[in-house]
């Protein structure tokens, strides 16, 4: 906070791309590699719709809104043209307005810079909206991966399931929204298994006792569940109709 937004992506050339300033400097009859990065910050922050770059370039952080000092952030990111940027939690403390246009922002540098995302987020409405496939994890395992559409439509995994189902969706009827039963486990001594088999309505045994295998259900479709391994067939359909049972 105490450095100019100029300053923070001026640092990026400077400390990753340190030839190619020197490049353009000798053929710029040795024009200092400080100024050549100002102009390309400038050039990058106008690029991503900020106005008045130089304005910007020269003031704090604390100066600029929430929504401004995230689109800075994001330059920063972009500015050596990565094959991969990771964005945990984007738009985190941004009203829905300043998420939407920071969002849109992203599909476009997307296409426009080649670069593939990875969304780190627990918001169901930003993974349907900027994802193709999506890993869900749970107490650090993935417990399913597949394409966006194939996972909001038809879950495997029970956690998934119920995550999908305790989401309210606008214009459906529901009477009461579900819940996924129990605590979040305690990740220093977590349980053993499947760590979600202390809160699943499906357990059996080795639920509780082997960590199970990420299995192939569909093309380039995986989930780590003994409901959809073929060695504990007979087990799992019992588990089901128990559910099913319990359910009518």
């Amino acid at each position: 906070p105490i450095f100019k937004i100029g300053a923070q992506i001026s640092e990026v050339y400077l400390l990753h791309m340190e030839d190619e300033l020197l490049i353009e400097s000798a053929k710029r009859s040795g024009k200092s590699i400080y100024s050549i990065a100002r102009e390309w910050s400038v050039e990058l922050l106008r690029e991503l719709n900020i106005p008045a770059p130089e304005r910007i370039y020269d003031q704090y952080p604390h100066e600029l809104s929430g929504g401004m000092r995230q689109r800075i952030q994001i330059a920063m990111a972009l500015a050596c043209s990565p094959k991969l940027l990771i964005a945990d939690e984007p738009t985190t403390a941004l009203d829905v307005t300043i998420q939407n246009q920071i969002l849109t922002l992203m599909k476009e540098l997307k296409k426009k810079y080649n670069t593939s995302i990875l969304f780190i987020t627990h918001d169901l409405g930003i993974i349907s909206k900027m994802c193709d496939r999506v890993a869900v994890m749970y107490s650090g395992y993935i417990v399913e991966y597949g394409g966006i559409e194939k996972l909001f439509l038809n879950p495997y995994h029970p956690y998934t399931k119920g995550l999908i189902a305790s989401v309210p969706v606008v214009g459906k009827k529901r009477r009461r929204l579900e819940i996924i039963p129990g605590m979040v486990p305690n990740l220093i001594y977590p349980p053993s298994g499947c760590r979600f088999h202390p809160r699943c309505l499906y357990c059996f045994e080795p639920c509780d006792s082997k960590v199970p295998k990420s299995i192939e259900v569909e093309p380039n479709y995986f989930v780590a569940c003994y409901l959809f391994d073929p060695q504990y067939k007979n087990l799992s359909e019992v588990a089901i109709n128990k559910v099913e049972e319990k359910n009518l």
